[in-house]
């Protein structure tokens, strides 16, 4: 990806850094903003936790005496920016073009039960979480990301603060049993509130930032919310204690656009991944969103992605969220608990994804969002095979040909592909904590990996082929008989899909069972057409038939991309 040329951007930023600077931030030397995305189809992000990916500076890991515990995934662990800027390299080697940080602020830094390593408890929205380096560490490692035409995405948290206080329900000054997380209340609780940090957001004055410390009156104070009700999911704080923003506060939203335009001033980033968005309402999220991209288009910040995790796979409910002034797009979950959980996984049949391969595309609008990044919502969503969230593929099922088919089944689909760290290095936790281990003591950066050169290959030949990136998707086949049926049929766990554009044409086949199948794939290709696999599996040819019609056989646990010729395009 070509970066565009420099947008002038306006001198009031110039006067808002010196405003912040006053304010007590030292500005980074070049503060220039501008776009350097340009089609998002065209990017392949990688998500990395800070915290576990690599320690590149050892003098920022103990902060209030609270040091990295190796043997407990649910504390700190060292990693920092420097770490991710020391590893730009192995990310290039790897093939991705843009990188997801954890969220930037500084954090709650210990509870009960675990740390804030992972950057979703702010303490203070405008502050650089110290842990992971400071404000000029970060926008140095975005400006030379920038340099080698990476994009970078912070992950960002409008909807709560961290646990920065506690509900005085008797009164007594003390934090007492059952205090940190009271059940919902309606109306909002009105005892004390024992404050143990001083959360504070950035409020634009003229040409400027202020920092304004939030009380009482910015949050929900409802209590533990249960998230099957929806209201509740909104309005009640989030488990472990995290206290909910009154985002229909309209001070609340004022509040939370200016900060996270400070910190696009402050960082040039290119994207927000937006955290926890069916906790907040959807008038928030359209009036939020909609200004932030009108206050970033005039700082020279376009096709700015808003892309947010709405953690459900109900295609309606994720298409709701990229109505009108909303998300540019969502993650995919309906693909990852169809495709990759339910046939890769667990044996189901094929014929179940197909929905979120191509139908469930009809719940969302047509077009993208009037200042988004020019893409309409389906075309732009991202598809993964796991996260931070969920259990690693192989944390799922040890089985590394089956990882390996669900990252051909990413690369090729429709959408922008993310491969979460570590899982090129065949990391395999487990639930929550365990699923984040740290990369550098884990597994290392070994480029010699057999995973890490399944992904390389994925990603040069999707960087490769216009038809992967921008592409029409139509299903060819999907088997009614899966991999864990008692009696499967011949076709068994067999799916394809065949991507075009103008005269490009890539055919993808797996076998999600683990035994041979066989299948009759209707195609685009015109008979006797020989077509070869672009991952060079084999260099055996396959023949078109008679109609279009490819007869096809793949062992178990296997995947093809299929074009018509042999080498990359």
């Amino acid at each position: 990806m070509g970066a565009p040329e420099p947008r002038p951007h306006s001198g009031g930023v110039r006067w808002a850094l010196l405003l912040v600077c006053l304010a007590g931030c030292e500005p980074p030397a070049d503060a220039a903003v501008r776009t350097h995305a340009d089609d998002w189809r065209d990017e392949i992000v990688y998500q990395i936790v800070v915290d576990r990916f690599d320690d590149g500076d050892p003098g920022n890991d103990v902060l209030e005496g609270i040091g990295p515990e190796p043997d407990d995934l649910a504390r700190f662990q060292g990693g920092d920016w420097a770490g991710v800027r020391g590893r730009l390299d192995y990310l290039e080697a790897l093939g991705v073009t843009a990188i997801w940080l954890s969220p930037p602020y500084a954090n709650v830094q210990r509870t009960e039960s675990e740390d804030g390593y992972h950057g979703y408890w702010p303490s203070d929205f405008t502050e650089a979480n110290p842990r992971f380096g400071t404000l000029e560490e970060l926008r140095g490692l975005v400006d030379e990301a920038h340099a080698r035409d990476m994009l970078v995405i912070l992950d960002v948290v409008p909807n709560h603060a961290g646990r920065v206080f506690t509900y005085d329900l008797d009164a007594d000054g003390e934090i007492d049993p059952g205090e940190v997380e009271p059940p919902y209340a309606d109306p909002p609780y009105e005892a004390p509130l024992l404050f143990s940090h001083t959360p504070r957001m950035w409020r634009a004055v003229g040409d400027g930032y202020e920092r304004v410390t939030l009380g009482p009156e910015h949050f929900h104070r409802r209590g533990f919310g249960d998230l099957s009700d929806p209201l509740q999911k909104e309005l009640g704080d989030f488990p472990t204690g995290l206290r909910d923003l009154d985002t229909e506060r309209p001070e609340v939203v004022d509040l939370l656009v200016d900060t996270h335009v400070w910190w696009v001033e402050q960082t040039d980033v290119d994207g927000f991944r937006i955290d926890a968005v069916p906790h907040a309402g959807r008038a928030f999220w359209a009036s939020f969103d909609a200004r932030l991209r009108r206050r970033l288009a005039e700082i020279g910040k376009e096709r700015f992605l808003l892309l947010g995790e709405v953690f459900v796979t109900r295609p309606e409910t994720l298409a709701r969220y990229t109505e009108l002034d909303q998300l540019d797009s969502v993650f995919a979950f309906d693909l990852k608990e169809t495709l990759i959980n339910g046939v890769i996984l667990e044996g189901r049949p094929p014929s179940v994804a197909v929905p979120a391969l191509s139908t469930n595309r009809s719940f969302f609008p047509a077009s993208g969002q009037p200042g988004g990044i020019g893409i309409d919502p389906w075309s732009a969503r991202a598809v993964f095979g796991d996260n931070h969230d969920v259990f690693r593929l192989r944390g799922e099922l040890d089985d590394p040909l089956a990882v390996e088919i669900a990252l051909t089944a990413v690369m090729t689909v429709d959408g922008m592909p993310v491969i979460y760290y570590g899982t090129e290095q065949g990391l395999d936790g487990t639930r929550h904590h365990l699923s984040r281990e740290p990369l550098w003591r884990a597994a290392g950066f070994d480029e010699g990996h057999p995973m890490f050169a399944h992904v390389a290959r994925l990603t040069a030949l999707r960087r490769g082929s216009l038809a992967l990136r921008r592409g029409t998707l139509e299903v060819r086949y999907a088997s009614r008989s899966g991999g864990a049926d008692e009696a499967p049929e011949a076709d068994a766990g067999m799916l394809a899909w065949e991507r075009a554009f103008e005269d490009e044409r890539l055919l993808t086949v797996l076998n999600a069972s683990l035994d041979d199948s066989v299948a009759e794939v209707p195609t685009g290709f015109g008979e006797g057409t020989l077509l070869f696999d672009a991952l060079e599996a084999t260099d055996v040819p396959w023949r078109v038939g008679a109609r279009g019609v490819l007869s096809i056989r793949l062992p178990g646990r296997a995947a093809v991309v299929l074009r018509s010729r042999p080498g990359r395009e």
